[in-house]
């Protein structure tokens, strides 16, 4: 055991004291908010280009208003306070209708293709009536070869309902305040469970936040996910390396293969901890110094630290193994492969498992010994959490898999680490794993 312990020692200060562990402290939350502050910063970064937009008013009403409207935008609504240009300005030309719509809006179209025009619009000729029959003479068509730039589209949208709808209530006689008042939409608002405060008062209900409801689970998922992706291939580097370094030979002489690989195994294990505690840690202080401590509970904090662990030691010897059996990193490429997509599965199950945490799926998922440890993190993070029973039992089901990893890593770690030149394939780990 004291073998054990000082390859676990050796293993976990050569990469806590290493540049690459503090680097990674730093890159983590960017990492992982990057995207988030990139969205932020970019937001309003949209092409400030004109757009040249004919428009084919068949009523030969609206074109006249929508004219006006959007010179009104153009003076008022595309500049900040500080007279900067962040938005485009709408340059609108009327085209008369002809009788055969069909070559009119080719021909548009091939000046669109020619960069003369950004798009086209042709509005119906009965789109101001209540009860036109005709569907396409009461359709309004936008052309052009553009579909992700919806500048001049969400902002003709609203616009046209305000100009039409009116005109429609009138010619059915209704009135336009009194339809507004009927249809007028109803503003459901999502709040939490009302509350008694220590003192015995009832505390009214907080308005839901969609975002932190989505963004906490989310992000418990993304720290296991990266601490594991962060520590197992480094730890089959590692061994890589020393065979290549004949390093592997000399070690094998003085420590048994098992406890060399255990020893590896607890020191990934502990840089994971290490690493997850500093940012666990971290975010519930910072959470709690602005009166949100209760979206980090500790014990959601213990459970993943415990989650953590098993994490770690399971696919810790997989990568073990897989480092064991490859003389150079380039080897490890096709073993590898079946190993991320089993790691990646979560990930790409996480958006209808935070939506539904106690649907079917994620209940079962949460119970496949690969994924069970992310997934059952993140159903416990989206509130109100998940009956304690499901995280109890998945750690049992976590161990008896990791411990038949830990057993079939060994054999392998034991058989391969002293083997050099081709690569086994699948079919001999298979054996390597069977018979030993």
């Amino acid at each position: 055991m004291n073998k054990v312990m000082v390859v676990f020692k050796r293993e976990y200060l050569a990469q806590v004291q290493s540049k690459t562990f503090l680097v990674t402290i730093v890159l983590m939350p960017v990492l992982m908010g990057g995207s988030i502050l990139v969205q932020k910063f970019v937001g309003d970064g949209v092409d400030t280009k004109d757009r040249k937009i004919a428009i084919i008013d068949r009523t030969s009403q609206l074109y006249p208003q929508i004219e006006q409207l959007a010179q009104q935008r153009n003076e008022n609504a595309i500049t900040n306070d500080a007279g900067e240009k962040v938005r485009p300005a709408f340059k609108l030309s009327q085209i008369a209708p002809e009788d055969d719509a069909e070559a009119q809006r080719l021909a548009l179209s091939k000046q669109v293709k020619a960069k003369e025009l950004d798009a086209f619009l042709d509005i119906g000729s009965n789109v101001l009536n209540s009860d036109a029959t005709d569907s396409g003479a009461d359709e309004v068509r936008y052309h052009s070869q553009s579909p992700t730039d919806r500048e001049f589209l969400r902002w003709l949208e609203g616009q046209l309902n305000r100009l039409v709808l009116p005109v429609r209530f009138k010619e059915a006689n209704l009135s336009p305040d009194v339809v507004s008042n009927a249809i007028r939409p109803i503003d459901v608002r999502n709040l939490g469970l009302i509350k008694v405060d220590e003192a015995g008062n009832v505390k009214d209900a907080e308005e839901a936040d969609r975002f932190t409801s989505f963004i906490v689970p989310y992000g418990f998922c993304m720290l296991m996910f990266m601490a594991v992706m962060i520590s197992g291939p480094q730890m089959m580097q590692n061994i890589i390396e020393e065979k290549m370094q004949r390093i592997a030979e000399v070690l094998m002489g003085s420590i048994p293969p098992f406890q060399l690989m255990l020893g590896k195994l607890l020191g990934v294990m502990g840089v994971a901890l290490t690493l997850l505690g500093l940012y666990l840690g971290g975010g519930y202080f910072v959470a709690d110094y602005y009166g949100h401590g209760d979206l980090l509970p500790v014990s959601q904090i213990v459970w993943m630290l415990v989650y953590a662990a098993l994490a770690m030691v399971m696919f810790g010897s997989i990568f073990c193994g897989i480092g064991a059996a490859c003389s150079e990193v380039k080897d490890a490429q096709s073993l590898l492969m079946p190993v991320m997509i089993v790691i990646v599965l979560p990930l790409m199950m996480i958006v209808p498992i935070i939506q539904a945490p106690n649907g079917p799926l994620a209940t079962y998922v949460s119970f496949f010994p690969p994924a069970t440890p992310m997934i059952m993190i993140t159903r416990m993070a989206v509130p109100p959490g998940i009956p304690i029973w499901q995280p109890l039992l998945g750690i049992p089901i976590v161990l008896l898999f990791t411990v038949f990893c830990i057993f079939a890593a060994g054999r392998v770690f034991r058989i391969g680490l002293l083997m050099q030149g081709k690569p086994p394939k699948a079919g001999e780990l298979a054996k390597w794993v069977i018979k030993g």
